[in-house]
């Protein structure tokens, strides 16, 4: 299943982060473009997830996030050891951790991975895992949500110190848990009621980037609530079937290629700003190479190596491959 306004909606999220970083920091309400695809991601899984083997599950997960992000930290690391990445360091053991998704603390006291923007990547991994033990369990909506609540409220009152359980009891896990609703909820069908909540999502990012309420733990309500407003309202545009798919094809298109440009525009950013500078021709510059660079990743990297994988874990099971979804 692929919906247009969820395939849009990816691509506006990317941009926001993609912004973000371009003003370094700048426009604040564009990391909230994370947040966005936490609530899309649990959308998902629990609109198409719920449908597959907890196997086959994890199996399309793994090779839909893996093997770009691991390329990406190659890629990195080589450029390390070869000095054209000066401020990048890396050892076995990160290395390792990076790789496995497993949180730690950098040396800046931050619970990055060697490719920082890979932070969401493991609380994308850790949610997949839950919901897999919900598939297994035949609950893969009230298991996973009530787990990650139960989870939610055990950091609010321990505050762990290990970098793992810091995130993995983080109130984050409520926007996966709220895409997962979402996708049980009676579904709301109006062009009006779409729009009204657009905007007022859009008005709660500017509220919460004026009142500064996007730090822990204030972020899942001053960017995951908006956020919520903003994927509820697209999804009951296109509902009510009022969706400007027209007007709207390049964000949708632009969707397909969003896990590609996320991953992808820092190396653009960096390399632009050191060699051109941050001027607003050499900003507009490196938003258009981020874009070509992610549709030709999606094109020549994602797509072929993900009908490989798919094909080489089918064979190896017996099956007839399926059709990669998520």
């Amino acid at each position: 299943m692929q919906l247009k306004s969820i395939q849009a909606m990816r691509a506006v999220a990317a941009m926001m982060v993609v912004f973000f970083h371009l003003s370094e920091g700048g426009f604040v309400s564009g990391a909230a473009g994370v947040d966005i695809f936490f609530v899309i991601s649990g959308f998902i899984m629990g609109t198409v997830g719920v449908q597959e083997r907890p196997s086959v599950f994890l199996r399309k997960r793994l090779v839909r996030i893996v093997p770009l992000y691991w390329l990406v930290t190659f890629v990195m690391c080589v450029g390390a050891v070869l000095g054209v990445f000066r401020n990048f360091s890396f050892d076995t053991v990160t290395l390792a951790k990076s790789l496995a998704f497993i949180p730690y603390l950098n040396p800046d006291g931050n619970i990055w991975p060697l490719v920082v923007v890979g932070w969401t990547l493991n609380f994308e991994m850790f949610f997949y895992l839950v919901f897999a033990l919900g598939l297994m369990a035949a609950q893969p909506v009230l298991l996973p949500a009530i787990a990650m609540v139960a989870l939610t409220v055990c950091g609010f009152l321990l505050h762990p110190a290990a970098a793992p359980l810091q995130v993995w009891t983080s109130p984050l896990l409520l926007e996966f848990t709220a895409g997962l609703l979402l996708s049980q909820a009676r579904p709301f069908a109006s062009r009006s009621g779409g729009i009204a909540l657009i905007l007022a999502g859009i008005g709660l990012f500017v509220a919460t980037a004026k009142l500064g309420l996007y730090e822990a733990p204030w972020r899942v309500l001053g960017w995951g609530v908006p956020a919520f407003c903003v994927v509820t309202g697209a999804l009951a545009i296109e509902r009510a079937g009022a969706w400007p798919s027209r007007l709207l094809w390049p964000l949708e298109k632009l969707g397909d290629a969003s896990y590609s440009l996320y991953l992808l525009h820092g190396i653009a950013i960096a390399a632009g700003h050191r060699f051109l500078g941050t001027s607003i021709a050499v900003n507009a510059l490196i938003v258009l190479v981020s874009l070509v660079m992610a549709q030709l990743s999606f094109m020549l990297f994602e797509k072929p190596v993900g009908r490989l994988l798919n094909r080489v874990f089918s064979a190896s099971s017996g099956r007839t491959p399926e059709r990669q979804a998520g």
